[in-house]
């Protein structure tokens, strides 16, 4: 009997489902709109993202998502949820910008996944001070990388020095300021670069809290409990303002009652928001209430609610750095990033803090001063 079925055959050679729903998760767009663009009914593409899609639809479905055709074809993974990391501003973000800023890690894990097959990188080194109070845990963590009371230097190095991965968010994603969580054994920091660079580096520092200090959070409360949420936000924040500006180097360093000039000078020193140190300057007990308030008002008039009017150079990875242009060495090219990963030089750039493009003739990068401290795995290619 001739079977009148719609479903596909099994022997027909279709597109991974759950590949599709990343990389439309990835851009940011509904079913809706994608269904749109592909000239097809929500109810096929829903079909598409169960069953799988023809291999005639990879190259449409490639453009219309802004990924490499090879993407479909890699293999499906455990996908990370909402659950399984620490996200700043999630709630004010829209479903598909959460959506993005999630796929955005899945995406980003199997990039350094694939990193890590071609280079020794630096084994994870962060100590569990679920224990600890903010200031305590700062001050531990600054131990045992061994920082004294010094201003912290690039954290993104510092971090990726001691195993951190970090990258950054896509743009489409960039509503959720920064988040973290933790795979198969390690950490992973994804950071807005819409922010000033302050203020980028203290979302890594935020980060870097909750990783050290919320190890034994439940699984699934962090989202669906309110009180721990800002509970935990709360706890991160005040980790962030000691590990950046140490209690005992600022009142060393501060005089009672500073006015804006010198809060100024000071937020250059640490490399932190001018209303950053203002806070923690208050909460050192170096700052009155009135002072504090007043200095607030006065910054806010020259600009530095919302941005930092003559700020810091971002701080970049040197990972991205030294790693990229090996491969360029090694003659890995474009054409070995797309068959492995389905990245397009768009994705990779977003990635990256925009320091990796891909040109047509191999990899290119920004430039970025920095010593080489990963070893190259031989046969790694």
């Amino acid at each position: 009997m001739t079977s009148t079925s719609t479903s596909p055959s099994h022997a027909e050679a279709r597109l991974n489902p759950t590949r599709i729903t990343l990389a439309r998760e990835l851009r940011g767009i509904s079913k809706t709109e994608l269904a749109r663009v592909l000239g097809m009914t929500t109810r096929a593409l829903q079909d598409y993202e169960s069953l799988g899609a023809p291999k005639s639809r990879q190259g449409d479905l490639a453009d219309a998502l802004g990924v490499e055709p090879s993407f479909f074809a890699l293999p499906e993974r455990e996908r990370m949820s909402p659950d399984q990391g620490f996200f700043r501003a999630l709630r004010r973000a829209t479903a598909g910008q959460r959506h993005a800023a999630i796929a955005a890690a899945d995406v980003g894990v199997e990039l350094y996944e694939w990193l890590a097959e071609r280079f020794v990188l630096p084994k994870l080194a962060l100590p569990d001070l679920d224990d600890q109070e903010p200031e305590a845990a700062s001050a531990a963590l600054r131990s045992v990388w061994g920082r004294g009371q010094e201003p912290m230097p690039n954290l993104i190095q510092l971090a990726e020095a001691h195993g951190v991965r970090v990258l950054s968010i896509p743009p489409n994603a960039r509503t959720v300021d920064a988040f973290s969580t933790s795979r198969d054994g390690q950490a992973y920091v994804f950071l807005s670069t819409e922010k000033s660079a302050e203020r980028s580096r203290f979302d890594l520092a935020h980060e870097l809290g909750h990783l050290v200090m919320h190890t034994r959070v439940p699984p699934g409360h962090i989202q669906s409990d309110a009180e721990l949420r800002r509970q935990i936000e709360q706890e991160a924040d005040a980790f962030a303002s000691a590990l950046l500006m140490p209690r005992s180097a600022l009142l060393a360093d501060a005089s009672r009652e500073p006015a804006v000039p010198e809060i100024l000078r000071l937020k250059s020193r640490y490399r932190v928001s001018a209303m950053a140190m203002t806070r923690r300057l208050h909460d050192v007990g170096r700052l009155s209430d009135w002072s504090y308030r007043q200095n607030c008002v006065q910054l806010a008039q020259l600009g530095y609610r919302s941005s930092e009017p003559g700020g810091m150079r971002r701080d970049l990875s040197r990972v991205f750095a030294i790693v990229f242009p090996t491969l360029r060495a090694q003659g890995i090219g474009s054409g070995s990033l797309r068959d492995s990963l389905g990245l397009t030089a768009e994705l990779l750039h977003d990635l990256t803090f925009g320091q990796v493009t891909i040109s047509v003739n191999g990899l290119d990068q920004t430039t970025v001063h920095a010593r080489p401290s990963l070893r190259v795995i031989q046969g790694g290619a």
